[in-house]
């Protein structure tokens, strides 16, 4: 929709450019030309800035790695999370977090709860590359541990 407001606006300068040279205004063309130049020159380089942006590594934004901490820190034997890492690569969302979970859950367990957690993100982010790691409680330091749920 954008693309035809812009249209019809520089369609509409151009008119009244030609209206008003028409009636004597013979600057009126050059200005407007101008005018036309100036709006195509910044809406090339706004699209060239977008463009360039999505092909750049960054951060997923801080209220798409809340709801991630939200979903992981709400599921049931996941006792906590510590280093959150995201970064989105073009359309691809890639997510790492360390799960901790309790010491005496075993191992096929964790991995079960490892992997729901993973389809729950999935669900959320489809697309998305996800590594979980499972770290039972009692080796996950608390100094040091940006822990997800203090």
């Amino acid at each position: 929709m954008l693309h035809y407001q812009s249209d019809v606006m520089m369609n509409g300068a151009i008119l009244l450019a030609l209206g008003l040279s028409w009636y004597g205004w013979h600057r009126a063309d050059a200005l407007f030309a101008l005018g036309i130049g100036i709006y195509i020159l910044y809406s090339a380089l706004r699209m060239g800035y977008e463009a360039v942006q999505s092909l750049l590594d960054r951060a997923l934004p801080d209220e798409e790695r809340q709801e991630i901490i939200d979903i992981v820190t709400s599921w049931p034997g996941v006792s906590g999370a510590h280093d959150l890492r995201t970064r989105q690569s073009g359309p691809t969302r890639f997510i790492q977090i360390h799960l901790e979970m309790e010491d005496s859950l075993p191992l096929v367990q964790a991995h079960m709860v490892a992997d729901q957690v993973e389809q729950a993100i999935l669900r959320r982010f489809p697309g998305s590359d996800v590594i979980i790691h499972q770290d039972p409680c009692s080796v996950v330091p608390r100094e040091g541990k940006r822990s997800m749920l203090s």
